[in-house]
């Protein structure tokens, strides 16, 4: 299946997608055992890993929550749990993680809120993993903050409302591992 791909603001993010697609094997996610630690290095302040726990609607579990990540949002997440956000923050992401784990599919999109009192908006990758090239176990999560340079430079995609994030951006990947 091939999703349409729009380029990402954040060049970290552009590295990681192509990293995760290199660690892509026969049209399926990679198997998290595939991926090390050091090979996560370029990006580890500023991901978020998930254990996904359950079949249908599943219970995401931080289990890595890089420095970034914890400094721009006050605190680490890690062993917490979605149901620990507030509601509007899990409204939003839960949804998200569901199409991911259904779809097999990276997701990316631009997240504007305040944050610790001001405004601040985020360009997020949302990465499937599966250890049995069946059932999304993992979910590779990662957040860089855009400059007002970078916003301005980027595209409109839609119109959301104000306040909100832009939607989920879809991304070209061509069965994860298949050459393009």
């Amino acid at each position: 299946m091939t999703k349409e791909r729009t380029e990402l603001a954040t060049p970290y993010l552009s590295g990681l997608l192509e990293f995760w697609l290199t660690k892509s094997v026969a049209g399926r996610p990679p198997v998290p055992s595939s991926i090390a630690p050091a090979d996560l290095r370029p990006w580890k302040d500023n991901i978020a890993v998930f254990e996904v726990i359950g079949e249908e609607s599943g219970t995401f579990v931080y289990s890595y929550y890089g420095r970034a990540l914890a400094a721009a949002f006050g605190q680490s997440r890690l062993g917490a749990t979605l149901d620990d956000l507030p509601p509007e923050q899990r409204a939003l992401l839960q949804p998200e993680y569901e199409t991911v784990r259904r779809e097999r599919l990276p997701v990316a999109r631009v997240h504007t809120a305040v944050f610790g009192g001001r405004t601040r908006s985020f360009e997020r990758l949302v990465l499937p993993m599966s250890s049995d090239g069946v059932s999304i176990d993992k979910l590779l999560v990662a957040a860089y903050e855009m400059t007002p340079r970078e916003l301005a430079a980027r595209p409109p995609m839609h119109s959301p409302a104000p306040g909100s994030s832009s939607g989920p951006i879809p991304l070209t990947v061509q069965k994860p591992g298949a050459s393009a």
